[in-house]
């Protein structure tokens, strides 16, 4: 933990030493967020009511998503660079002769500071919406409550993208699976209601978007699906953490670097 600290130090002192390089960047988070907004905008003019829920809750779990994914582009985004920068390209070699986790350093290897401005509009948005909702609860054990679920969703988030990442190590591809199950990721932040069945499926037990965003988010807007799901959001979290660390070792083990 120690080292950690100290390479995200290094890396903040390093990225504030380009300040409006820094500014931009963090606009570009900021703007992909509101994108996600005006699309909720144009459907709730449409739909007033999606599936029974309101702008106001859709728009909380709009703002919900985007704190978990803002972390994970800020702490894991370098998983991107995976199968491209570590894996073709050999950089891996560097990674495993240090006695330091791999995950931890490739990681840690690139913190965006700047997508934490994804994080801030997310909360934003929270707070925006629960405003306006009738009997947001705002007593220290549901806001207590709250930060578990978005930092469980968090870890629904990594070990989705974890997994995936992992699997560059038996197909060798510079895309990589990452960029297009980062794609499903946007089903999370509608009600699961409005989808077939078999897609409801798959974000739900395959890939589990849902648990990043609109279970744990409807938890706390009093709607009608069930809250034994939300609840279910950390051991979720914890399980998929689980087996993708898993997955993540037989792939380290199985790689052979890049040398001929």
């Amino acid at each position: 933990m120690k080292l950690a600290w100290l390479l995200i130090l290094t890396t903040l002192k390093r990225r504030l030493a380009y300040r409006g390089d820094l500014l931009i960047q963090g606009l570009d988070e900021i703007l992909r967020g509101l994108v996600a907004l005006a699309m909720l905008e144009v459907y709730s003019a449409k739909t007033p009511a999606l599936a029974g829920w309101s702008h106001d809750q859709l728009l909380f779990v709009l703002g919900f998503s985007l704190v978990p994914i803002g972390l994970f582009h800020a702490f894991c985004g370098n998983l991107y660079q995976l199968s491209s920068t570590y894996i073709i390209n050999g950089n891996l070699d560097r990674v495993l002769l240090r006695p330091y986790p791999s995950f931890l350093q490739i990681c840690l290897d690139r913190i965006a500071v700047e997508d934490l401005s994804g994080v801030v509009l997310g909360l934003g948005l929270m707070l925006t919406a629960a405003l306006r909702l009738p009997g947001f609860a705002w007593d220290p054990g549901h806001l207590l409550l709250l930060a578990v679920m978005l930092l469980s969703a968090f870890g629904v988030v990594i070990a989705v993208f974890m997994a995936f990442a992992a699997t560059g190590f038996w197909f060798e591809d510079r895309v990589g699976m990452v960029p297009p199950v980062y794609n499903l990721m946007e089903f999370g932040r509608w009600p699961n209601g409005i989808y077939h069945p078999a897609l409801k499926l798959l974000i739900t037990c395959v890939i589990p978007f849902s648990f990043v965003a609109f279970y744990p988010a409807s938890l706390f807007l009093g709607g009608d699906t069930p809250w034994f799901p939300a609840l279910l959001t950390p051991l979720v979290a914890g399980g998929a953490l689980l087996l993708a660390s898993g997955l993540w070792t037989r792939g380290i083990r199985r790689y052979e670097s890049a040398g001929s």
